[in-house]
């Protein structure tokens, strides 16, 4: 019979490295994503608006520019809490029954009541 292969590293590890590395791809993504749809056409923007001295263009920018950042941060934070598995700590599973204490008894006392008078030696007496 064939012994089953040994794990070389533990499951958690393996799932926490996992988690870790998409967390990090998605992260990439999203700052992608954020930088080529967002960050550089309002850069573009607010360099038209500074040259044209359009103050009410710079607040709703950096309004939107507010409104950005708060969103893509709690997208990070969710995400971080999602593949981390952050809510263990927060809503942990209920625990099972604990089982009942060991009882220890005394070996001596076990022993002599176990003990019958066939067991005991015969006494040595003088001749």
């Amino acid at each position: 019979m064939k012994k089953a292969a040994t794990q070389t590293t533990p499951p958690s590890f393996s799932r926490a490295l996992v988690a870790l590395v998409l967390y990090l791809a998605c992260f990439a993504g999203v700052l992608m994503a954020v930088c080529w749809l967002y960050l550089f056409p309002a850069i573009r923007a607010a360099a038209s608006a500074i040259e044209r001295h359009d103050a009410l263009q710079k607040k709703e920018l950096a309004a939107t520019a507010s409104l950005i950042l708060v969103l893509v941060l709690f997208v990070l934070f969710a995400g971080l809490l999602l593949a981390f598995r952050m809510g263990r700590f927060f809503f942990p599973r209920p625990a099972p029954p604990r089982t009942k204490p060991t009882e220890y008894v005394d070996a001596w006392e076990e022993a002599g009541r176990r003990m019958n008078n066939d067991d005991l030696p015969p006494d040595d007496q003088a001749e």
